[in-house]
């Protein structure tokens, strides 16, 4: 076995899709292989009135639960274990912690050019690639 559990941090963008393409092209090498695809969203502070902001959490979770439709289909093709997560908070410690308690042993995420303020506060998966345990594929 290559992999046992492969962790997607998914986003719905055309490196996110890749990246999702690369963990289906692992698992169809070992029937046993798992794919986590992880969807992470914030949520503002609550400075809002209590109706308002839970109305604004309903539709950031409905946001996310569109972006999620196509991994739901791709990994619906495959007989692979699977599972599909939303979790709220930072990005790449919400990444960090579900590697952690699902004991995946490989990232697969999408890599970003840096440019600007990016560059200097670094991405999230500059972050994820120096913090994870675990190797991360990086795709680009």
């Amino acid at each position: 076995m290559l992999f046992s559990h492969i962790l997607v941090p998914y986003d719905g963008s055309e490196l996110a899709e890749k990246s999702l393409e690369k963990a289906i092209d692992f698992a169809n090498l070992d029937p046993d292989t798992k794919i986590t695809v992880l969807h992470v969203v914030e949520f503002p502070p609550k400075t809002y009135q209590y109706d308002f902001y839970d109305k604004i959490k309903e539709s950031i979770l409905e946001d996310a639960e569109k972006t999620l439709r196509p991994a739901k289909f791709d990994l619906g093709q495959i007989p692979n274990s699977s599972e599909v997560i939303i979790k709220e908070g930072l990005s790449y410690k919400v990444i960090l912690e579900a590697a952690n308690e699902r004991q995946c042993d490989l990232i697969i995420m999408g890599s970003r050019g840096l440019s600007g303020i990016k560059e200097f506060l670094g991405s999230v998966s500059h972050t994820v690639t120096q913090q994870a345990d675990i190797p991360v594929l990086l795709m680009k």
